[in-house]
């Protein structure tokens, strides 16, 4: 490799490793993110999403998410975290299994630091034994001139930081391994009804499965009092005509098959009707005040259940029905259980009592395992950081006329604790050399 090359990757290695470039990228991310809060985004609200104004949906601010600079953003973010890692991983390693022992007494840690003078066999017997006592290890050397010695306790704790930073790189490659590869959709449907996971209508991704969602029943259950049990929807997976996998699901009970799950998320009054058309009875389920239509086959009319009375004995429904584009509906009328209607001479339409219309909210993210991983590298390297912090005593015995036991603590970010480790150890070795 020329010098000219090796000093552009330099330059782009201390780029990355710089802990301002992190902070930059961060920055962005926050900056992104609000913005994302404030503006409706069409993977969370897609009808709010269409209010915004054209030039900004056009800018791409009603996806920002899934955006491909946003993408990068991340991508260069992770970068920018594994240089770091990459850098300190060293540093650390050595910290932690090959610290470096004391030379001299001038390079014994100087902030928090005592001496004891004594016989140099009673003060090298009293370190080992007190600093074992207190659940220390001890890595030592023995000189012509000198004994050192470090000790550490939580010495794991080192790795704090260091898996906190990882935990971010794993967080950030699963969000964009989920917004990548996955997908996220919503479908309504009533009782009896059957349509591919294809047909489903997406926010975001991609389907790549082919197999058929059939919606066996759909209930509002009440309780005793009154009050509001759950909404359920019992589902089948249907492959090849046979049924593959069945659950009924509800609020925050969700169903998943093959990594995509489906969650209850709204439930809506409906009507069971049989169209009898020429000999041939098509069950159909409608939804309340026109939420969906029936086009009648090989005629150009529509049948929608405008209204509703959903009592549970005498049940009654309001219809209508369009032909064609005219706004006037050509037919209109109620019924009861059971009451069949005449309908332009085509086809006759029976009201057979009520139904559920269920809305599911279906999504597929391969993300969701690597970021739990992140989350629980998240927790170890912040309980880590936060309650095994490092303590580390170095001392040296120098091997003069009266040996004279050296030895200080690393204070760190917490001086406190290590001011209080410290004192414990000075006082527990002065009692043992008397």
């Amino acid at each position: 490799m020329s010098d000219q090359s090796e000093g552009i990757v330099e330059k782009v290695w201390d780029i990355f490793s710089s802990m301002k470039t992190g902070l930059a990228l961060l920055g962005i991310v926050a900056l992104v993110s609000g913005i994302g809060t404030l503006i409706p985004q069409e993977a969370m609200d897609p009808q709010k999403a269409q209010s915004v104004s054209a030039i900004w949906r056009m800018l791409g601010f009603t996806h920002l998410y899934s955006s491909v600079w946003f993408r990068l953003i991340l991508g260069l973010l992770c970068v920018n975290l594994i240089v770091c890692s990459i850098q300190r991983f060293g540093g650390i390693y050595n910290q932690t299994y090959k610290p470096k022992l004391p030379s001299a007494s001038s390079t014994v840690p100087q902030k928090i630091q005592a001496k004891i003078t004594g016989k140099e066999d009673q003060l090298q017997q009293a370190a080992l034994e007190t600093f074992k006592s207190e659940g220390y290890r001890l890595t030592s050397d023995e000189q012509e001139n000198h004994w050192s010695f470090v000790a550490q306790k939580y010495r794991w704790g080192n790795w704090g930081s260091f898996i906190t930073h990882i935990s971010f790189i794993v967080l950030v490659v699963g969000a964009l391994v989920g917004s990548m590869t996955g997908f996220k959709g919503y479908f309504s449907a009533g009782a009896g009804d059957t349509l591919s996971i294809k047909d489903i209508e997406l926010n975001r991704g991609t389907v790549t499965e082919n197999f058929k969602i059939q919606i066996n029943s759909v209930e509002d259950r009440m309780l005793a009092n009154g009050e509001r049990d759950n909404w359920y929807t019992d589902l089948s997976i249907m492959e090849s005509g046979k049924e593959v996998a069945r659950q009924t699901l509800s609020v925050n009970h969700p169903f998943t098959y093959q990594g995509i799950t489906f969650y209850q998320a709204n439930f809506a009054q409906g009507g069971k009707f049989t169209v009898d058309l020429k000999g041939q009875k098509i069950p159909i389920v409608l939804q309340n005040q026109g939420g969906n239509y029936y086009q009648v086959p090989g005629t150009d009319l529509f049948v929608i259940l405008s209204a509703l009375k959903p009592d549970t004995n005498q049940p009654v429904i309001l219809y209508q029905v369009y032909k064609g584009n005219s706004p006037q509906p050509v037919k209109m009328g109620q019924m009861s259980k059971g009451q069949t209607d005449a309908i332009e001479n085509t086809f006759n339409l029976t009201f057979d009592g009520l139904a559920g219309y269920t809305g599911l909210q279906v999504k597929k993210d391969p993300g969701v395992s690597v970021v739990w991983i992140g989350s629980a590298l998240l927790m170890l390297g912040l309980i880590l950081s936060f309650y095994l912090r490092p303590v580390t005593i170095s001392g040296i015995i120098e091997k003069d006329e009266e040996a004279t036991l050296i030895f200080g603590a690393l204070s760190g970010k917490l001086k406190s604790r290590a001011e209080e480790e410290f004192e414990k150890i000075n006082n527990k070795l002065k009692a043992k050399i008397g």
